[in-house]
């Protein structure tokens, strides 16, 4: 997901400003130990630990879209008069989502919006186990595990009372597949049979009837009213976890035809969830109320009040002032909470589940030169910037998962490291020695402006080392993320991320990096790598299909397509009067595993 949503849901690449956890300004000051040779396995990163994340202040909560950043900055959310009551949950959504369209996203703004209105067939417990949401049970597999059949539980239905079908999955998928929507997530679906074919389809070359034929020919299909089957192309030991995310969700093909583009407005967005969207004032506010019709009962939770509060600072300010129940604290805010009591006893701090780093458009001189691209790499100071920007709130990365996640290798790689001389040496043999010919770049980033600090350091800090002219690109928040979806608009350098939607290597390495994912937007292409990705994706012993991943994680850092920065850590202020809330990685929103749990007080 991007940013959020992995283990914090989402995977969304994740725009830097997506989570307001991202903390610390100022300019970097050291804080590694310089290695010699870029093939030292293990780098000394004074004050961090490999192997270790650390939580604070009781059991902790992920807020999925409490982190995130939004709209005008000069003004703080006037909260309602209602809001002060127990039956209003008051969150902040950062900036107005480029969409809530369930085809279309990928960014955690968006996605936890989302899955406030629909339920998907299967659905993560507080174990992190797969259990049934929607379906009566999990699938009946056959065909060697090629087919998966589902039944729905009886007496389900929408918001507005009208029942839920295997056909609106059916109908969810095939939208979530069709090359008009050109969904970012298309291509999490290419397992199923003709997905890829129909998803790829070329719709100025296409005619209706052979565009028709292919759709049909999709191996997803309700048998009747109760029963959805998936036909896939071979075995895949991660599809199952997809069917818990946003991916396939039933959008009702009615009122989608009815809205048009704007179907996700609130008349139209009806959806089988536990919530419904009632208010979407845009670029300020959006609300949900509780679904009677919710098939286990509606929430405790009546409303949902989101503010679109881009500036951290102003966000801070709105939760001092009572009008959020929770926010992201950054360096900035933290001397202000360690010193107030209550402040104090509110700070949550726990591990993160999203990796940022610095992207390169991988067509675009000079990245298309992998040299430049490894130069870049070796400059980056992710010690010194997690130590003296972020003020500790992240994990220097030096490869693409966060530590202990699934797919992350303790010593196996060699990893990207801080090397000044190799990057100078690497700048030199890519045809640009001392910087000299060497254009200049726009390093683009999500505005506001902490954000700004943070860039005005890492820009600094490439400068130091390799001499090179970096200019800052400040972007409005939503254009930014809009920016991030198509390569035809990928900025030559930028900050993103990503954040885990399911606990599968096939989430990261495949889905963000193949050649023919519908998420990466550096263009970056490797036979080999897609090969191997390609051979751990369908592979079902557990050793074999580690060593594929191994294999195409070093051939992904060696080449650089982008240079890992840190992974996520998160620092949040969640107000006493939320109860029974625990800290989830893969809830997309506050309390979606515990909604019963979850409850205010006055």
């Amino acid at each position: 997901m991007e940013p959020r949503s992995g283990t914090e849901p989402r995977g969304v690449p994740f725009d830097i400003r997506v989570d307001t956890r991202f903390a610390g300004s100022g300019t970097f000051e050291g804080g590694l130990q310089v290695v010699a040779e870029r093939s030292e396995l293990q780098t000394r990163e004074d004050g961090f630990s490999r192997r270790t994340l650390w939580r604070r202040a009781g059991t902790g909560a992920v807020v999925a879209g409490a982190f995130i950043a939004g709209s005008p900055a000069s003004m703080a959310f006037a909260a309602p008069a209602n809001q002060t009551d127990a039956t209003t949950l008051r969150l902040n959504a950062g900036s107005e989502p480029d969409t809530i369209d369930p085809q279309k996203a990928s960014f955690v703004g968006e996605i936890d919006k989302i899955m406030r209105v629909f339920r998907n067939l299967l659905q993560f417990d507080k174990t992190n186990t797969l259990v049934p949401d929607q379906a009566a049970a999990l699938p009946v597999a056959s065909d060697g595990g090629k087919t998966l059949t589902f039944t729905l539980k009886s007496g389900l239905t929408y918001s507005d009372g009208k029942a839920l079908t295997a056909k609106d999955y059916e109908y969810g998928w095939k939208r979530h597949l069709d090359p008009a929507v050109a969904g970012d997530y298309a291509s999490l679906g290419y397992i199923i049979k003709g997905a890829e074919a129909y998803n790829s389809a070329d719709l100025k070359k296409t005619s209706a009837d052979d565009l028709k034929k292919l759709r049909d020919a999709v191996g997803v299909k309700a048998l009747n009213d109760t029963t959805i089957e998936f036909n896939l192309t071979d075995p895949a030991p991660w599809f199952m976890s997809v069917l818990a995310t946003w991916c396939g969700l039933p959008s009702r093909e009615d009122l989608v035809t009815k809205g048009g583009e704007t179907w996700t407005e609130p008349a139209t967005y009806v959806g089988n969830g536990p919530y419904i969207l009632t208010q979407w004032e845009h670029q300020n506010r959006m609300q949900f109320k509780a679904n009677a019709k919710f098939n286990t009962g509606a929430p405790p939770i009546e409303t949902v009040d989101y503010a679109m509060i881009n500036e951290p600072a102003v966000a801070f300010a709105a939760y001092l002032n009572n009008e959020l129940d929770a926010t992201g604290v950054q360096r900035e805010d933290k001397a202000r909470v360690d010193g107030d009591p209550v402040l104090s006893k509110e700070f949550h701090q726990f591990a993160g589940s999203c990796t940022y780093y610095v992207g390169f458009n991988n067509i675009v001189k000079p990245f298309n030169n992998p040299k430049v691209r490894q130069a870049l790499s070796a400059a980056v100071d992710r010690g010194g910037f997690v130590k003296n920007i972020l003020g500790g709130q992240g994990i220097p990365a030096r490869q693409f998962l966060p530590p202990g996640f699934p797919g992350y290798f303790e010593y196996e790689l060699e990893e990207q490291v801080y090397n000044p001389e190799l990057a100078q040496k690497l700048l030199a043999d890519a045809g640009y020695p001392f910087a000299k010919g060497f254009p200049q770049v726009k390093l683009s980033y999500s505005s506001n402006a902490r954000n700004k600090a943070r860039m005005e350091a890492l820009a600094d800090s490439l400068r130091k080392v390799l001499w090179i002219d970096i200019v800052l690109d400040p972007i409005e928040s939503r254009a930014y993320t809009a920016l991030l979806k198509k390569q035809e608009t990928t900025p030559p350098m930028f900050v993103a991320g990503w954040c885990q939607d399911y606990p599968d290597p096939q989430n990261w390495y495949s889905l963000v990096f193949t050649s023919n994912s519908s998420i990466d937007h550096t263009s970056w292409k490797n036979k080999e790598y897609d090969r191997l990705c390609d051979l751990g994706d369908k592979e079902l012993d557990v050793k074999k299909r580690t060593d594929y991943y191994r294999q195409a994680a070093q051939l992904l850092l060696a080449e650089a397509p982008v240079a890992f920065f840190y992974h996520s850590v998160a620092w949040s202020l969640i107000k006493a009067r939320i109860q029974g809330y625990r800290e989830d990685p893969l809830e997309y929103f506050l309390g979606e595993h515990d909604l019963y749990n979850l409850k205010l007080s006055s």
